[in-house]
Parts: structure tokens; sequence; C-alpha cells
């Protein structure tokens, strides 16, 4: 291999690790958390669970009639304001079950009550 090519290859290989910068030995990535859902269904209808921030709807998955669901939600998905709602849809019916605007932080812990009467359905944050 000629002097040339090995130069050219040594500044290509240099360049490529320069792109990807490998993290010092001990470094931690940033961690921004999770909160943890978990959804008591009252109800005898299964509902499809989102989280809505930011304009944005991301759905969750469904919450099984009579049963108790739990979801994970990364923080880093819900934007800078941090900021976000739950919505349910019950199947089958053409109503939405809404929480007010909750803030997350990290090791939140969500339970919300979808009662028999969805109207009665509450959050806690703890």
């Amino acid at each position: 291999m000629s002097t040339l090519c090995r130069a050219v290859l040594g500044g290509a290989l240099l360049a490529l690790s320069a792109c990807h910068p490998t993290p010092p030995p001990g470094a931690v990535e940033e961690s921004w958390g999770v909160v943890s859902l978990r959804v008591v269904n009252r109800n005898r209808i299964d509902v499809e669970v989102t989280v809505f921030h930011d304009g944005i709807r991301n759905r969750l998955g469904l919450a099984v009639a009579s049963s108790t669901t739990d979801f994970s939600v990364p923080i880093r998905t819900l934007g800078a304001g941090r900021e976000y709602r739950l919505y349910g849809y019950p199947v089958g019916m053409r109503i939405v079950v809404t929480t007010e605007i909750l803030h997350a932080q990290d090791g939140d812990e969500v339970t919300w009550s979808l009662e028999d009467s969805f109207a009665r359905s509450t959050v806690v944050v703890h």
C-alpha cells in the first residue's frame, strides 16, 4: 500500500471517529426518567389509552375491562414542558374520558381509576 493511500485511509478513519465520538470511560448518559401509569378499569368496557402532549397523541395501549393495566411513559417523549393529559377512548362508544393537565417528574406514579360511570373517574399522582 502506498504512502498516499495510507494517508488517505488514515484521514478518513480519523474523520469518521470524530463524527461518532465514544463517551469517556465512566461517563453516564443523561437519563430523563419515566412515569409509571396504572390504569384501574372498573368499567365493563375496554378503554384505549393515549397520552396527549404538545399537540401530539401517542397510543399507550388497551386497558382491559375490569382489570388493572400498567404502562411506562418515558419523560423524554413528553417534550420540554413535560405537560401531558391522558385520554381514554372506550371501545365501541363515542365518548372520550380525559384527565386534567398533568406535569411529569421522574419517578411519578400515576393511578387513573376509570369508574363504572366514566364521569366519576379520578387520577392521582404520587
